[in-house]
């Protein structure tokens, strides 16, 4: 096995010219991506991953960067992706809660408060403003005189 000090994903050329290429996992985000692939690496798979650059620019949510190998090398990656897939400290595909903490939590109860907070003031500065229009367009239109209760 040959390793390479490159920064670039590439394969050998010594493989056939039309060796299919096939895409084994997506992901949403760069760095598992780069962990799969350096491990497969290890395992003496060649890899590499695509589209990092477009979905961390324009994150579509379509978990978009592809892990791609050699036809070939399908099998003998396979276990080592499904071990990679049950280890929970690789995979941040989603968001859990479970680990959080009581300071964990109380932060993220003053960050809701925060919030509540501003929608409130934020509604009635709108209140207030519609008040404001009303007014001035009932004086303008002459229902309202300068003696009236608004």
């Amino acid at each position: 096995m040959k390793v390479h000090n490159e920064l670039l994903d590439y394969f050998d050329p010594e493989g056939e010219v039309n060796e299919k290429i096939i895409t084994v996992k997506y992901f949403y985000f760069e760095a598992p991506a780069r962990l799969y692939a350096a491990r497969l690496r290890q395992q003496g798979i060649q890899s590499f991953i695509t589209n990092v650059n477009t979905i961390t620019a324009f994150p579509l949510g379509d978990g978009g960067i592809g892990l791609h190998i050699r036809e070939r090398d399908y099998e003998s990656a396979l276990p080592l992706i499904y071990e990679l897939d049950n280890n929970s400290k690789t995979r941040p595909t989603h968001i859990s809660f479970h680990d959080a903490d009581h300071e964990d939590i109380a932060f993220e109860k003053s960050l809701s408060e925060q919030e509540n907070k501003k929608d409130a003031l934020l509604i009635l500065f709108l209140i207030l403003l519609g008040l404001i229009l009303i007014r001035a367009f009932m004086r303008s239109s002459g229902i309202l005189l300068n003696g009236d209760f608004f």
